[in-house]
C-alpha cells in the first residue's frame, strides 16, 4: 500500500512489475507530448497512468500523483522532452 499526499493506493512494487509485463511498453512511434511522464520498469518505459491503471485495475490518479506514487515505489520517472519543450522550456515555467 502506498500513500501520497491524501491518497492511499493499494499497490506495491511487485504489482507494478507484474503489470508492466502485461502491457506494451512505450515506443518511439507512439510517444507524444500528451503522454509526457514515463516510469522505467526493467529495461522498458511505460506511461505512468497506464502502468498504475493496470496495476490497480482502477482508473489511475492524475499524472502528478501517478509519478509520485511510482517514484515512492522506487521506479525512475522520466519526462518526454519534445522540441518546443527543449527549445523554450516548460510553458508553466516561463514568465
Amino acid at each position: 500500500m502506498t500513500t501520497i499526499d491524501d491518497l492511499t493506493l493499494s499497490v506495491d512494487r511487485a504489482q507494478v512489475c507484474r503489470s508492466a509485463a502485461s502491457i506494451a511498453p512505450a515506443h518511439s512511434d507512439f510517444m507524444n507530448q500528451h503522454r509526457a511522464w514515463y516510469a522505467l520498469v526493467g529495461t522498458n518505459l511505460y506511461y505512468v497512468r497506464d502502468l498504475l491503471a493496470e496495476a490497480t485495475r482502477e482508473p489511475a490518479p492524475d499524472v502528478v500523483t501517478s509519478r509520485k506514487i511510482l517514484d515512492a515505489l522506487g521506479f525512475p520517472v522520466f519526462a518526454l522532452g519534445y522540441r518546443d519543450l527543449l527549445d523554450n522550456g516548460h510553458p508553466a515555467h516561463r514568465e
